[in-house]
């Protein structure tokens, strides 16, 4: 009887060890989805590896949280047989605001411990932004180039417009031609600087965003006379509920950048002795420096002689 007992026994134990090793299992090589610090409007892209050991069926993934349509999980079913060998899941972030936390990707499976990754991101705005009817200001040398760039946001729903001057609702750009001192176009964004003084500023769209109505653009006052100089930047995105945001330029300028001889005039002689100055110092100098970049290099030499040929 006692020799049943003891061959029951290790029987249900050796049982149970059996399954004990086939109970099925999902590993992520990742603790956290971390995005670390992204711009708003641009989608950033992240991925992880998923493992499964024993598996009585498929993983399913999916995103929760309030802001989960933010987030675009690739593939959402792994097989148990990609599941052994590792697979690959992709995860788009798409932000369109600062608000799109918290979040959290799931994996389950049948008869396995869930898995649950957070999902830890930052969403911010560009350090600098141009606000609709405000003042950009810059100051420079004759002959320098002093550029600055931010983003630019537009408004969803329309506002109720100032009867003087009504608010502009749709601009496809064909009216405007794509040219030096004209507009700008790309995709549903353009641009077009206006003003007496426009030819002392140039602007450029340096990116724009397909799931927010913003864009990023860059701004240039590259003075070619002494004085002030104003001019008025016009941005423009079809998809807006209002879809122009205006940036007026305000321009300083005094002296002459590479007017080394201070004859009050930039000439052969001046380009000679920039070049001189590159030559010998090795671009430790400010004298010269065309493109506010901090240092004296080939590039602003290229620029002064455009400078030259051009005034």
């Amino acid at each position: 009887m006692k020799h049943k007992l003891l061959f029951l026994l290790v029987v249900v134990l050796a049982a149970a060890h059996v399954n004990a090793q086939a109970a099925p299992v999902i590993t992520a090589n990742i603790e956290t989805l971390d995005y670390g610090q992204i711009e708003i409007g641009y989608p950033v892209t992240k991925t992880f590896i998923v493992t499964g050991y024993e598996l009585n069926g498929d993983i399913n993934l999916a995103v929760t949280g309030k802001k989960s349509y933010c987030y675009q999980v690739s593939p959402t079913t792994i097989t148990p047989q990609s599941a052994a060998n590792g697979a690959v899941v992709t995860v788009k972030c798409s932000p369109v605001s600062n608000y799109i936390s918290p979040a959290s990707i799931t994996l389950t499976s049948a008869d396995a411990q869930d898995v649950i990754i957070p999902i830890a991101v930052d969403p911010v705005y560009p350090e600098h932004m141009f606000i609709n009817n405000q003042v950009e200001e810059f100051t420079a040398l004759v002959g320098q180039m002093v550029t600055r760039t931010g983003g630019i946001r537009f408004a969803d729903a329309e506002i109720p417009p100032d009867p003087n001057q009504p608010v502009v609702r749709s601009n496809n750009g064909n009216d405007m031609l794509l040219a030096v001192g004209g507009s700008v176009l790309s995709g549903d964004y353009s641009l077009v600087l206006e003003g007496a003084d426009k030819s002392q500023f140039k602007a450029r769209i340096v990116k724009t965003s397909s799931i927010t109505k913003m864009c990023n653009v860059s701004i240039t006052y590259a003075p070619r006379s002494m004085g002030s100089h104003q001019a008025t930047l016009k941005v423009y995105c079809s998809r807006a509920g209002v879809p122009l945001v205006t940036v007026k330029l305000q321009g300083e300028s005094s002296g002459m950048l590479g007017d080394l001889d201070g004859n009050g005039i930039l000439d052969v002689t001046d380009l000679t002795h920039v070049i001189n100055l590159l030559l010998h110092n090795g671009g430790q100098s400010s004298q010269g420096d065309f493109d506010d970049n901090g240092a004296l290099d080939i590039d602003d030499v290229t620029q002064f002689i455009s400078f030259l040929l051009n005034n």
